[in-house]
């Protein structure tokens, strides 16, 4: 694995065969799918095919280990906010009483829903950062002929993360080398000690966005002017766009549609109906509702 801004990528992989478009726009549509299907028995189909698709890239699952706090206590504060602080609903039905709180079936049901939908994205991104690394960006904004000051933009974004990144390193080396040890202090002590983190960092961002602004000017560079030159790209020379590239671009688009009419012209993918609600309502309910 190799270790990226974005995230770790596997040294080889199938997936690098497609045009970095492709995983662009992979991540665009199939990122829209959850927000589209309420079923959650669907969006579980959608986690297990991206898990398919992980193994298929090659990628070592130990690395998704970084993810699962994130995918845990966002469970936890979802049920929680639709549970715990959902509010009183005497219409609902009454599953529990937690500590004088009612917790309700309809509550619990709609935060499996949106949890359920937001698990897929999280495998979706995960897939993508772990199979695409900071370039592949550019170069799908480029090859889709993203104006080249917005594709400029990300770019000095993406490095000012990596910067911020080494800055931060420097900051807390100098730490150390004047015999700062954070071993023993307490959380609140650590927490102001990040927030003057602040200071320097700030500094160095901004003398190095200045270093980029002169190095621009030394070049004679500028975003306006009155002729429009044509700009060479060599990184898209090294890319080609194949006849499976296009196949893989219309079938996620000719998807998407399809689900767009199952969902809102057939009624189907919706919660009702699923067998997630049909196995919590006979759990929670015992038939009854």
């Amino acid at each position: 694995m190799n270790k990226t801004i974005l995230g770790y990528v596997p040294e080889q992989s199938p997936i690098y065969s497609l045009h970095p478009f492709v995983r662009v726009y992979f991540l665009m549509i199939v990122s829209l799918f959850p927000m589209i299907i309420s079923s959650p028995d669907w969006n579980f189909v959608l986690i297990l095919v991206v898990l398919a698709l992980l193994k298929y890239s090659r990628v070592t699952f130990s690395t998704l280990k970084l993810y699962v706090p994130i995918s845990v206590s966002m469970g936890v504060l979802i049920l929680l906010s639709y549970t715990v602080l959902g509010g009183r609903h005497p219409e609902f039905h009454q599953v529990v009483s937690l500590l004088g709180i009612p917790i309700y079936f309809e509550r619990i049901v709609a935060a499996v829903e949106v949890y359920m939908r937001i698990l897929p994205m999280i495998f979706v991104m995960v897939l993508f950062l772990s199979t695409s690394r900071e370039r592949d960006i550019l170069v799908a904004m480029r090859w889709a002929r993203v104006p080249f000051t917005v594709t400029y933009l990300v770019a000095m974004s993406l490095r000012a993360v990596g910067m911020v990144i080494e800055d931060f390193s420097i900051v807390r080396q100098a730490e150390k080398a004047r015999g700062y040890d954070p071993k023993g202090k307490s959380i609140p002590y650590k927490l102001r000690q990040f927030v003057m983190y602040i200071i320097p960092l700030m500094g160095l961002a901004i003398r190095r966005s200045e270093d980029f602004s002169n190095a621009l000017v030394a070049r004679g560079y500028s975003f306006t002017g009155l002729r429009r030159v044509k700009r060479p790209d060599y990184v898209l020379t090294k890319y080609r766009f194949s006849v499976l590239d296009g196949i893989i671009v219309v079938l996620l688009t000719l998807l998407l549609l399809l689900i767009l009419v199952a969902r809102y012209g057939l009624g189907m993918l919706t919660l009702e109906g699923s067998l997630t609600m049909r196995w919590l309502r006979q759990w929670l309910l015992g038939g009854a509702g």
